[in-house]
């Protein structure tokens, strides 16, 4: 499984990957690098304001959510494990050049969210009851479903989708069993009962209730993670300066290992880099309609939202957690959640390691949540009669997580990630090249 993983990846996926994203930023003019920053100061001056904020019950339909509560909600679907434990396996297998490529595949990610999010809205149905509503196939349906060679890919997609929703959900909770049992000693059954009903009370309650546990979980917990790494990073100045331009410096040439020995070459750093960076912002595989396109607001509003989700997934919490990594020294020695916890007790002692096992817990679960959804629309998108019955099985996956080898989880989501990568990404190209001028249009409105 690892091999094959390693060879669609290793260089295949990486430079499609990284192509393909060239080719959109060049098309596009670099649209959302130029707009994103006024757009977030102009946004954050509205959300701050207390007769701007709207209760999410408030949407006039269960699959509706406000374009600022849907971009807290897809912060919470990104920001998890792959934040913490995936940067970390990273810069263990790629070395320090992987946290480079991690922002380059943020970098083009965001014109691959901003395109689905327009073309689900471009395409959308009239009825938020219709199963392809703010989801991937509302745009592939029109282009494919009429054709005799390519009418299964909407509903590969779909299945794709999720799959990849179970085994992320298994990578969440796995990761939380081995934290919570390499610092106190919880044994995983225990992890997998209490994380398995925790699920089950929001996700059985549709997705009104996974929004509202997203925005009041994730802003303050990214705020605790964020302000604990930047401390780390502000008190040695010098240090975090020198591993900055490692991560440069590793990027383009073989890193040695210390002594000298051959490490880590320049495609390992790519792959690693990327691979792990699309674990962790999602950008390409086809996610960002199901929030971004839920509702009847602007769309240059949610195309931009959709864009600003790697920005800050990646070239925010990704680049603090790997520098604090890099900064601790053990990186060549350990990996995954293990070392960023050991990262940050080198510096807070044995309080560094809660922060991070906090953290952590609460970042997969707000991921399982909204994954739960994802996968759910699919479920449906593919003809499943009651929703109530995937999320059972939903429910009795994250309960497996913590007892199936990680490794194994590991492969299979790599796996999946790639084929939604090879089924999706071409077609999401085509449309967008297609669109290409109404969709510039929208995003110049002011």
């Amino acid at each position: 499984m690892e091999q094959l993983v390693a060879a669609l990846w290793n260089p295949l996926l990486t430079f499609l990957y990284l192509e393909v994203g060239v080719v959109v930023l060049l098309l596009t003019r670099f649209t959302p690098w130029r707009k994103i920053g006024n757009f977030a100061l102009t946004e954050l001056q509205q959300l701050l304001k207390p007769k701007k904020s709207v209760s999410p019950s408030a949407t006039p339909h269960q699959r509706e959510v406000s374009s600022h509560f849907a971009f807290i909600t897809a912060l919470s679907s990104t920001v998890g494990v792959g934040n913490l434990a995936g940067v970390s396996t990273a810069i263990h297998l790629g070395g320090p050049g992987a946290l480079f490529w991690m922002w380059v595949s943020a970098l083009v990610g965001m014109s691959f969210r901003m395109g689905s999010t327009w073309l689900s809205i471009h395409y959308q149905p009239d009825t938020p009851d219709h199963p392809s509503w703010s989801t991937p196939m509302s745009y592939l349906d029109p282009l494919f479903k009429g054709s005799r060679l390519w009418s299964w890919l909407p509903a590969a997609v779909a299945v794709a989708i999720l799959m990849t929703g179970l085994f992320a959900n298994s990578i969440q909770t796995n990761s939380v069993a081995h934290a919570l049992r390499n610092e106190i000693g919880i044994s995983n059954l225990l992890v997998a009962i209490v994380m398995a009903l925790l699920v089950a009370t929001v996700i059985l309650s549709g997705l009104q209730r996974i929004v509202q546990m997203s925005i009041r979980i994730m802003p303050w917990i990214v705020l605790l993670y964020l302000s604990a790494a930047l401390l780390i990073l502000i008190s040695h100045p010098a240090e975090t300066m020198n591993q900055l331009l490692y991560v440069f410096e590793s990027a383009f040439s073989p890193a040695p290992i210390a002594g000298g020995i051959a490490g880590y070459t320049i495609l390992q750093a790519m792959q690693f880099g990327v691979s792990r960076g699309v674990f962790s912002h999602g950008s390409g595989l086809g996610f960002a309609p199901f929030l971004h396109a839920a509702n009847r607001e602007s769309a240059r509003k949610n195309m931009l939202y959709a864009a600003l989700v790697p920005a800050i997934d990646t070239l925010v919490i990704c680049t603090i957690t790997g520098l604090v990594v890099l900064s601790g020294g053990y990186w060549i020695e350990f990996n995954g959640a293990y070392l960023t916890a050991l990262s940050f007790e080198n510096f807070f002692g044995s309080g560094g390691k809660w922060i991070v096992v906090v953290a952590l817990s609460l970042f997969a679960f707000t991921t399982i949540i909204n994954w739960s959804y994802f996968a759910e629309r699919c479920y449906l998108y593919l003809g499943g009669g009651n929703a109530r019955y995937f999320q059972y099985l939903f429910i009795g996956v994250t309960f497996m997580g913590p007892l199936i080898p990680v490794r194994l989880i590991w492969s299979m989501a790599d796996l999946v990630i790639a084929l939604l990568l090879i089924l999706h990404l071409p077609a999401l190209l085509y449309l967008m090249i297609r669109h290409l001028k109404p969709m510039m249009a929208e995003l110049h409105k002011q």
